[in-house]
């Protein structure tokens, strides 16, 4: 059944939102007083990816204090000027879709006899390359922080200036938090779980599952591979990706790091807003412990001399 905006398309989006495990939403364009009535009483919604393209925010089809509303909220956003999908996902299993932004006219709210045309249904059940896809998306976006937010924030009078002059409108960000997130670390509980997954595309828990898809999706490694190609590839891009090379640049100038010194190290450098608890990263470093002694062929090992686990390259 399609959801049209006028009709049902709001009501049946609110009862969407309202009985899921957990959602994330991917939108181009979002209105902070829209937004809110969607997701104000709910604890679900976990992540948002908006565009955010310098000429969105000027022409204010987007507003760039859904950032702090966000945070204030403990929810994730993510700035990715390629999106223009619409969709609501659920758990990575189901998923509402439709043309619908986040905004008054789009979801007409408050009522309007000029809303737009818009259309959505439902999803039940996304397969593995669809999950895929929204994973892959979340890998390349930007994580808003608030270096970022007040880079943009900065910025954005000299632009307005401008506008509607300038053919094309780019903030110039630097963003070195990107990749530095807790979420960029492998979250499957060893290598050979994801290689039986990808080989089998098969898991026993729905969470082991999703752990995959991360772990596919941050390492970009796509569906279909041999298993020798797999392995390379999955090996490659594990070691260069940049949270893992400097953190494996600081183990080798402290030539052992205890897992306490590993947990402090990742506290201070992660960019996750909020920064997450001490506590709450223990399996983060653990599963990475795995994975480093795995892929590593020999370079790097475990072991635990003092009842604490240690991280130590082999001298060669």
């Amino acid at each position: 059944m399609l959801f049209k905006n006028g009709v049902q398309l709001r009501s049946e989006l609110l009862n969407f939102l309202t009985n899921q495990e957990e959602c994330h939403i991917y939108v181009p364009y979002i209105k902070l007083e829209s937004l809110k009535p969607l997701i104000e009483a709910k604890e679900n919604v976990k992540m948002v990816v908006v565009r955010w393209e310098p000429r969105d925010l000027i022409a204010g089809s987007s507003d760039l204090e859904v950032y702090p509303y966000l945070k204030e909220r403990g929810i994730t956003l993510y700035r990715n000027p390629r999106l223009h999908l619409k969709a609501f996902v659920a758990n990575y299993e189901r998923a509402f879709i439709g043309s619908a932004n986040i905004s008054q006219r789009a979801l007409n709210y408050p009522e309007n006899i000029n809303y737009n045309y818009e259309l959505a249904l439902v999803d039940q059940q996304l397969d593995l390359s669809d999950r895929l896809y929204f994973n892959m998306i979340e890998a390349e976006s930007i994580l808003i922080t608030d270096n970022i937010y007040d880079q943009i924030k900065l910025q954005l009078p000299e632009k307005i200036k401008t506008f509607p002059k300038e053919a094309d409108f780019k903030f110039e960000v630097n963003f070195p938090d990107k990749g530095f997130s807790i979420a960029s670390l492998p979250m499957t509980y060893s290598v050979e779980t994801l290689h039986r997954i990808y080989q089998t595309q098969e898991s026993i828990h729905k969470i082991e599952l999703n752990c995959a898809m991360h772990d596919l999706a941050i390492y970009r490694i796509p569906l279909g591979l041999e298993m020798h190609a797999f392995e390379k590839e999955l090996k490659s891009k594990f070691f260069n990706h940049p949270f893992i090379r400097s953190f494996l640049e600081y183990v080798d100038t402290e030539e052992q790091v205890f897992f306490g010194g590993a947990k402090d190290w990742i506290h201070r450098n992660c960019s996750d807003v909020p920064t997450p608890r001490k506590f709450e990263i223990t399996e983060n470093i653990q599963i990475l412990y795995r994975w480093i002694t795995k892929l590593s062929d020999g370079i790097y090992k475990a072991d635990r001399p003092n009842h604490s686990e240690r991280l130590y390259r082999v001298s060669s």
